[in-house]
């Protein structure tokens, strides 16, 4: 006798079909969920150390901004007080003003000016240049640059000649193309320098007046013991007129 064992497949039920894909989407919205719930935290993490790092930021800015405002409040307060401690100067007079070369100089003539009242004066010295300048010129005129110098020289002791008494120093110069008289206070000189020429024997000398004009003497004889009477009798600057 021969058994036939049948073979019965089992079809899953509908049901069981059916809760497959509801575990599926279980599951994958669950997913979705917990992902979105780390986003959010990180997220609100992320804002957290921001705004924590907003707070520090903002708190350093403030005290630094302290800083420098009680800085520039102790530097006026400083300024203040150096202001405070500086002398108050002294105002200048209205109206008036330093003399300068063009006031004590009387162009067209070299007489004395009208008017001028100097008193009894002692000549220190009174005459030309120095003698040795135009024979050291000449003696250099052979070359093409020195020749200019060389008629300087000339036209000097020709036309020029100073006069130093113990109230004034005076420059006459009688030249075809300017005639014209100088003559600066001993008073209103604030500074002397000379220098030596021709070996020592003769020298330029420069005097500075009291509103910083200058005025030349070339060539001058006895520059050093002129140098020394000019320094002895002359004035002293003015600091409060040196701007007029």
């Amino acid at each position: 006798m021969q058994v036939i064992a049948s073979h019965r497949t089992i079809a899953p039920s509908r049901a069981a079909l059916a809760s497959k894909p509801v575990r599926s989407l279980r599951r994958a919205s669950g997913s979705v969920a917990r992902r979105s719930a780390d986003r959010v935290i990180l997220s609100t993490r992320a804002m957290a150390e921001e705004g924590a790092a907003d707070d520090d930021f903002e708190s350093r800015l403030g005290a630094l901004r302290g800083k420098r405002s009680k800085r520039s409040a102790e530097d006026v307060a400083a300024k203040t007080a150096v202001k405070d401690a500086e002398p108050v100067k002294k105002a200048t007079p209205s109206g008036q003003r330093r003399k300068g070369v063009a006031d004590f100089t009387t162009v067209g003539s070299v007489e004395e000016p009208a008017g001028a009242n100097w008193g009894s004066e002692t000549v220190v010295y009174e005459g030309p240049p120095a003698r040795g300048e135009i024979i050291a010129n000449v003696a250099m005129s052979w070359s093409v640059v020195w020749l200019p110098l060389t008629i300087s020289a000339i036209g000097r002791g020709l036309w020029v000649n100073y006069r130093i008494t113990d109230k004034r120093v005076s420059v006459l110069s009688t030249s075809p193309l300017r005639t014209e008289r100088i003559d600066v206070p001993l008073k209103e000189i604030t500074d002397v320098i000379a220098i030596g020429r021709g070996v020592g024997l003769w020298g330029d000398m420069v005097i500075t007046l009291k509103n910083g004009e200058k005025v030349e003497l070339r060539s001058m004889p006895d520059f050093k013991d002129i140098e020394k009477h000019i320094k002895s009798n002359m004035g002293t600057a003015d600091p409060e007129l040196a701007k007029l």
